[in-house]
């Protein structure tokens, strides 16, 4: 349910923010793309890691939800009173941001708190098992907001009424979900026990710190661009970037259940193997197709971008490809991270992360000057194969769980045998869909010969 509702609502909301970004320009859309990304490498300050605690604690503990709810709700409310005013201090003081910078990066912050507050609802969902609750919860906020920017289309849409409706809309969400959070569990009222709220706090700590280095390496490319180069090169930048983030999607929304299944069941290492198999294969197959497509048809994803010369055109299509190798690394190794985090290897995964953000920081001064964008998705994809390489390796090494290292190697022959029809295909007078369309229909059958598609695989996921 929960990836059936995105696979229907985010290429909607994708095509929609890209006819955003062609209609306001690149300049505004890099301006408000850097200070989303500045407001969101420090979103961590509206949470402290209480989201993921709460996943990890309730889904084993989930009589403790009465007494840790309420008390959380009090300090998410505490921590996002405070988080728009740091952030804005630091891109006045630190930054030296614009007063429309600044203004827009204010709003920007109370969209990325209100979504952690929608975040700590949806953990609690996750927690006690309610998927199906889950899943809406995941995309009334997108299709209100679509409503409203569809509409702002007609009235008259510039970067300053997409921002407002992106606040209004995430005020509202959460109103929604606590009504619902209510009726599920009775009402719960805010209150605030220091003793409970700071051992939470502290035991939430690593989670927390774990959130603030995805923040960095996720974002930090897009602020780099804006202070290296220029709004342009950032806007080119997050027009490649926002399908890697669409696509993703995906693979964050089975990472989540996951993540609750392996800390549901982190006493039963044989079934967190089972887990582990399972996960490789959800999250391989489908990105890896997606990811060779792009490598040969990458443009045909950039059809809105009307507005663009040829030669933003290209650098677009290039940044495109290297960023779905990057994602490609991911779907292929980031069901090891998710296990680790449950399972209480926190501190090694916050290390690496450490270590793929200098990294990728390090080549951004490096290349972005000369190369601007294209660096940018070069420095992910290398930071990302980094860590991807050592998840597994620390994985096999520490972890009680076995390694599908046979499996992995059948997902890589698939990936590979899906790039020669792809490549074989391109060379023939066929257009891009019908090819397309051959390509997947022998990935299936190659799949499925290499014995990538257990018949048992939606009975492990219903359990």
């Amino acid at each position: 349910m929960l990836i059936f509702l995105n696979a229907l609502v985010k290429p909607l909301w994708v095509l929609t923010e890209n006819a955003v970004q062609n209609a306001v320009g690149h300049e505004d859309w890099g301006t408000y793309t850097a200070m989303f990304s500045f407001a969101f490498l420090f979103i961590t300050l509206s949470d402290m890691g209480i989201n993921q605690y709460s996943t990890k604690t309730l889904a084993s503990q989930p009589q403790l939800l009465k007494s840790y709810f309420p008390n959380l709700l009090s300090a998410k409310i505490l921590l996002n009173m405070a988080y728009p005013l740091i952030i804005v201090a630091l891109g006045h003081w630190v930054m030296g941001f614009t007063q429309r910078e600044l203004y827009f990066l204010f709003l920007l912050c109370l969209v990325h708190g209100g979504n952690q507050f929608v975040q700590f609802f949806r953990a609690n969902f996750q927690a006690m098992q309610e998927f199906r609750i889950d899943g809406f919860a995941s995309v009334v906020d997108k299709v209100v907001l679509l409503l409203l920017v569809w509409a702002l289309f007609y009235v008259g849409l510039d970067i300053e009424s997409f921002i407002y409706a992106r606040v209004g809309t995430t005020l509202l969400t959460i109103v929604l979900f606590y009504i619902v959070i209510s009726r599920l569990y009775g009402w719960l009222a805010p209150r605030f026990d220091a003793r409970l709220v700071g051992r939470i706090l502290r035991a939430s700590f690593s989670f927390g710190l774990i959130t603030i280095l995805y923040s960095i390496h996720d974002k930090v490319d897009q602020v780099m661009l804006k202070e290296l180069a220029n709004e342009v090169e950032t806007s080119l930048y997050a027009a490649a970037y926002r399908w890697m983030d669409a696509f993703s999607m995906y693979l964050w929304l089975v990472l989540t259940m996951f993540f609750a299944r392996f800390a549901y069941h982190i006493k039963d290492p044989g079934e967190q193997s089972e887990l582990l198999r399972a996960g490789q294969i959800v999250t391989a197959l489908p990105l890896i197709f997606v990811c060779v497509f792009v490598f040969f048809y990458g443009e045909q994803l950039l059809w809105q971008q009307t507005n663009s010369s040829a030669v933003q055109l290209h650098i677009m299509s290039l940044s495109l490809k290297i960023l779905f190798v990057a994602m490609c690394i991911n779907a292929l190794f980031m069901v090891y991270s998710t296990l680790l985090t449950s399972t209480g290897y926190v501190v090694f995964v916050n290390w690496l992360i450490v270590g793929a953000i200098l990294v990728n920081i390090v080549l951004n001064f490096w290349l972005i000057p000369q190369y601007g964008a294209l660096a940018a998705a070069f420095s992910t994809a290398v930071s990302l194969a980094i860590a991807g390489l050592a998840y597994v390796v620390y994985t096999h090494l520490r972890l009680p769980v076995q390694v599908p290292f046979l499996l992995l190697g059948k997902i890589v022959l698939a990936g590979l045998g899906l790039a020669v029809t792809f490549f074989v295909l391109s060379q023939t007078s066929l257009s891009w869909y019908i090819n397309t369309l051959l390509a997947a229909a022998l990935y299936g059958g190659l799949c499925v010969l290499l014995g990538l598609i257990p018949k048992d695989l939606l009975e492990m996921l219903k359990k």
